[in-house]
């Protein structure tokens, strides 16, 4: 996981990717997910086992690996690397449009037309109320599509994503599932998608949230209003609070990095956990895994 978005976290959400939790309880974590499986999977997934049980004989016999996919792994190993290279490459260039859009010329085009800026006896003044009608209307003019944009681009990118992974469980199904021991992980994996998807569009619902939060965040101040000798330095200090170390020509380029990296990652990040998973289920399992906790441990003493 790449710094840049580890930082945009902590920057749009004000909380860290990752907060300390105390001890799991197994026993919770495990009816969270029997309450968000699907229904239709999970009777399947207990039919199975049911037949397991009933004859565990037929679950020793057979070849050695179990719900093993070749043809799906190989898949997965080929597609999903090209998947987080054309993410990359679709945000590089969402970044540069924007960035382009964002230029200190276009911006104070746009501020000039909006009648965002004005100048008065005193100088240029930022004319943005502290209200939360008129914030809103300012973020509607500035910003909106872009983010619009990038809830596009991220739903294109999961899309695909979640297109592969239909492909997988397919392969995956016809090639491994001979027995009832072999449905059982594929079973359990089907059950859990609907959970998945859930998961996935709240990630979605996060980039306008976190967007407008920090939007909104930079003018809801009780500050007076600053007057600046010249329009294009009215233009650069719009949003100061995103850019107070100065090392971007306008506080909207800075907001722009910081966004582009929340929601760039938020999509490598999927791509990478979905990748991680298929990699660990189309392994399958082996066969003499199945009784690896059935023998009691050995007692006595070590020699």
């Amino acid at each position: 996981m790449e710094e840049s978005f580890r930082r945009a976290v902590r920057v749009m959400t004000g909380r860290s990717l990752f907060r300390r939790v105390s001890h799991a309880n197994r026993s919770k974590i495990e009816g969270q997910m029997s309450q968000s499986m699907a229904v239709n999977w999970s009777i399947a997934l207990f039919e199975h086992l049911d037949a397991v049980l009933a004859s565990p004989e037929l679950s020793m016999a057979g070849s050695e690996a179990i719900s093993y996919s070749g043809s799906a792994f190989r898949l997965s190993e080929r597609e999903f690397p090209k998947l987080e290279a054309e993410t990359r490459e679709r945000f590089g260039e969402f970044r540069t449009k924007w960035a382009q859009r964002f230029s200190t010329s276009e911006l104070s085009r746009l501020l000039l037309e909006g009648s965002w800026i004005r100048e008065e006896e005193r100088g240029w003044l930022l004319a943005v109320k502290n209200q939360k009608a008129d914030i809103n209307n300012f973020y509607l003019a500035t910003v909106h599509l872009m983010v619009g944009d990038a809830e596009k681009l991220f739903v294109m990118m999961s899309s695909r994503t979640l297109r592969l992974q239909e492909r997988l469980g397919k392969l995956w199904l016809e090639e491994s599932a001979t027995d009832a021991i072999s449905k059982v992980l594929p079973c359990l994996e089907a059950s859990l998608r609907k959970c998945e998807e859930t998961i996935v569009s709240n990630l979605r619902e996060t980039i306008s949230l976190f967007a407008h939060e920090r939007f909104a965040a930079a003018f809801s101040t009780k500050a007076r209003a600053k007057h600046f000798p010249t329009r294009l330095a009215c233009v650069r200090s719009a949003g100061r609070l995103w850019n107070l170390n100065g090392a971007y020509e306008n506080a909207f380029l800075a907001y722009l990095d910081d966004f582009c990296d929340y929601v760039s990652g938020l999509s490598l990040l999927l791509e990478e956990w979905y990748r991680s998973k298929w990699s660990l289920f189309l392994r399958g399992f082996l066969r003499g895994q199945l009784d690896l906790f059935d023998s009691p441990p050995t007692t006595g003493n070590i020699q």
